[in-house]
């Protein structure tokens, strides 16, 4: 238990400096998440020998998409064209596990771009309904759970947790936005903070996903008690982009 209360301790502390972070330093904290998570995503593939040649295109590609407008629609097809050129010119060889790695390393930095282009009114806003679905799906699953959600990826979520977990994101994504003045209350609203809240819980069985089919039970071990920086951050790099799309809508 001080070993997980340690590791929300850091998480809150990290997550609370890039609130205050001018705009600048904020891009950067979010880059050595990015990075910390590419570095994850190679050592769980058994794929240590690319993993300084990932890092680098992920880079080019972070602060391309970051600063150059227009660009992030060619990030997956760069991104695939350039892991796989490293394979081949450098390797000699296409590893087995290159389709699901260079495909959640597309799905990680297009997650980790949106990130980075959110304002801080966005930001909040992401990590409210991120935090309340994980939180509200943990207790109803716990108390309530009767149903399992999908055992075979993720043993322990059940449907009610889902349902709480989703009701619990849209009344609490409504409240901080409506305060942010970033949404209002309506029935579009309802409707789009309801399907973030699913796309939250997909982001995570996704992850879960990844993790058993390297045999993995935790992305890594960085934070105390929580497992590595995958396992936190896996719902936000699903909901991110589509924030992107509805901050720029409005």
């Amino acid at each position: 238990m001080r070993e997980r209360l340690l590791g929300a301790l850091l998480v809150v502390t990290y997550a609370f400096t890039m609130v205050l972070a001018p705009k600048n330093f904020y891009i950067s904290l979010v880059y050595l998440l990015g990075i910390g998570m590419v570095a994850e995503l190679f050592t769980m593939s058994r794929m240590e020998s690319a993993k300084t040649s990932a890092t680098v295109i992920f880079s080019i590609l972070y602060f391309a998409g970051i600063h150059i407008p227009y660009v992030s629609f060619l990030i997956p097809s760069a991104g695939i064209l350039f892991l796989f050129g490293y394979f081949i010119l450098v390797e000699g060889k296409v590893p087995e596990s290159f389709l699901i790695t260079a495909g959640f390393f597309i799905y990680l930095t297009v997650g980790v771009i949106s990130i980075g282009k959110l304002s801080k009114e966005f930001f909040i806003l992401l990590l409210s309904i991120v935090w309340s679905v994980d939180t509200f799906a943990y207790l109803v699953g716990k108390y309530f759970g009767r149903h399992k959600l999908i055992p075979e990826i993720s043993p322990k979520k059940t449907v009610e947790g889902a349902i709480g977990g989703s009701l619990g994101g849209v009344i609490t994504g409504s409240l901080i936005g409506n305060h942010l003045g970033v949404i209002d209350f309506s029935l579009t609203t309802l409707f789009i903070l309801a399907s973030l809240a699913v796309i939250s819980q997909i982001g995570d069985l996704l992850e879960s996903f990844i993790k058993r089919a390297f045999g993995l039970k935790d992305s890594g071990n960085l934070i105390p008690g929580h497992g590595g920086l995958l396992d936190r951050l896996d719902s936000s790099l699903a909901v991110a982009p589509f924030l992107v799309i509805i901050g720029g809508l409005q």
